[in-house]
């Protein structure tokens, strides 16, 4: 299963907007009480702004996206989701998951912030990507994967995307 890492990804003014928009205090965020629906060991919760859910755009920053759907050479969308983590005391994990199972279907997660929480996959190598902003990590959605959340910044910020190539 393939797993690819990009850095500065976006150019400067791209990637400004975007994280200016997360950023701003008129942003909402709606609190999601499981990282991982149905998991057992999952009652730190999170917050989440939906960019693209049900086949329909329901956030503004949708537009804001356009250059890096562009760079992904994003085909049907399957959905697009802001998190925000809240930093901890000592790092959380959530359980190793897929957030979809489509045949050919990918995931993209998009940093926002540098701090010292990573991605970590469930390969053999037990692949661990640190949070650094303007970096994204592109995988088939069948390989999964865990967060771990940041102890030293009071937020992470990521932009999860799945979809189908074109």
């Amino acid at each position: 299963m393939t797993l690819e890492v990009f850095k500065d990804v976006l150019i400067d003014s791209d990637f400004k907007k975007i994280k200016n928009f997360y950023d701003d205090l008129d942003t909402p965020w709606y609190f999601q009480p499981q990282m991982i629906p149905g998991s057992d060991n999952d009652d730190r919760g999170f917050f989440g702004h939906y960019v693209f859910l049900n086949n329909r755009i329901t956030s503004p920053s949708y537009e804001l996206l356009l250059p890096l759907l562009e760079k992904l050479n994003v085909g049907p969308l399957i959905n697009i989701r802001t998190n925000f983590v809240v930093r901890s005391d000592k790092p959380y994990e959530c359980v190793f998951h897929n957030d979809c199972v489509y045949e050919q279907a990918k995931t993209a997660i998009f940093y926002l912030t540098t701090n010292n929480g990573y991605t970590e996959f469930n390969n053999e190598e037990k692949t661990k990507i640190y949070c650094e902003e303007n970096k994204l990590v592109l995988f088939d959605c069948k390989l999964q994967h865990k967060m771990v959340s940041q102890i030293n910044l009071n937020k992470r910020l990521v932009v999860n995307i799945n979809f189908f190539p074109k």
